[in-house]
């Protein structure tokens, strides 16, 4: 199923200061490269986990309704709307009574609301249905469990440390990841059926 990001982050849940006391870095000379190790950090662990850490919004783009539709970025927080183009042709917005969010697992599903069906989509047209959530723990760095956070830190380090490539890789599921931070994350590590 297709998803993007549409808004990021307002922030990183590791801070430029609380990545330069981990790596013992007193002056401002790495701080530019270190901001975007930071990140780049943030994203390889979000995508290990498959989930948001810190409040950010996506659009997932499946090709039919269906009953119990997973989301694929999680924790969401909230489904903010469903739109899709009718048989016609014609963009609608399906009303929030019209389905039910299921938010009590680590993968959000939506379901039919009580005795309603969702509507027919016209079928020649790409990307049909447009669903746009808020996913993450929260806002805050302090929202996103402690040992992800960590899990973060020993990542910066990695990455910091080891700046120069040293294996073509195809994803992110091939790339060699520190043992302490696989074991960090294995907890939160939501897998998906191909």
């Amino acid at each position: 199923m297709k998803y993007q990001i549409t808004s990021q982050p307002a922030l990183e849940p590791i801070s430029l200061s609380e990545a330069k006391d981990h790596l013992r870095i007193d002056g401002t000379d790495e701080d530019t490269y270190l901001a975007t190790v930071i990140t780049a950090a943030r994203k390889f662990c979000e995508q290990y986990c498959n989930r948001a850490f810190i409040t950010q919004t996506w659009k997932q783009y499946p090709d039919v309704f269906s009953d119990g539709m997973k989301l694929s970025i999680n924790p969401v927080q909230s489904v903010t709307s469903i739109t899709y183009y009718d048989v016609d042709g014609v963009s609608q917005t399906l009303n929030a009574s019209q389905y039910q969010i299921d938010l009590s697992d680590d993968v959000c599903r939506i379901y039919e609301a009580v005795a309603v069906d969702f509507p027919d989509v016209q079928d020649e047209k790409i990307n049909p249905i447009t669903i746009t959530y808020v996913a993450g723990y929260g806002s805050a760095a302090t929202d996103v469990p402690m040992d992800i956070r960590h899990a973060i830190k020993l990542m910066i380090s990695h990455l910091f440390e080891n700046r120069e490539g040293v294996l073509t890789v195809s994803s992110v599921q091939n790339i060699p990841l520190p043992k302490t931070v696989q074991v960090l994350l294995n907890n939160y590590r939501i897998f998906y059926e191909a």
